[in-house]
């Protein structure tokens, strides 16, 4: 009888341990994107985009995708950041549980869309119409971004 006592107390405390430990920080990594047909960067720090970005965005009608800033946020389960990635333009990342996210985009200041979504496959993008024909895309994904190779000055 005390084996099995023993045996209960080592398990039940073992459990209670494990579910008392931190859990594991998330990183994610947001690029302001904006889409363009001409060849020319639309700034002086902007990059054109990596292959596996491009390809996801390849379905909308703009030739040319420069990535104009990048910032990279790490959460614990529980925890937002709000990041501003343009004096228009900022991003909301809360890390609802290890597995449920959501992402909200401001612009202006006011919220304009916000979406939920497992957190562990974690790739969202958001855009909308940028002046002189273009537009803007807010990329949140898990992967770590890579640029094109050839990067244009």
């Amino acid at each position: 009888m005390r084996r099995l006592t023993l045996v209960l107390l080592l398990l039940l405390g073992g459990t209670g341990l494990a579910a008392s430990a931190p859990t594991e920080a998330v990183t994610f990594y947001v690029q302001l994107i904006r889409g363009t047909d001409t060849d020319t960067p639309p700034a002086p720090e902007a990059r054109l985009i990596g292959s596996e970005l491009g390809r996801r965005l390849r379905v909308f009608k703009w030739r040319t995708y420069w990535e104009m800033g990048r910032r990279t946020v790490v959460l614990r389960p529980g925890a937002k950041s709000r990041q501003r990635l343009s004096p228009q333009r900022e991003v909301e990342i809360a890390l609802l549980s290890p597995q449920d996210m959501t992402v909200s985009i401001y612009t202006a200041g006011r919220l304009s869309r916000r979406r939920r979504q497992a957190a562990d496959t974690a790739f969202c993008i958001a855009g909308g119409e940028h002046e002189n024909a273009e537009s803007w895309f807010i990329v949140v994904r898990r992967d770590d971004p890579q640029l094109a190779q050839a990067s244009v000055k």
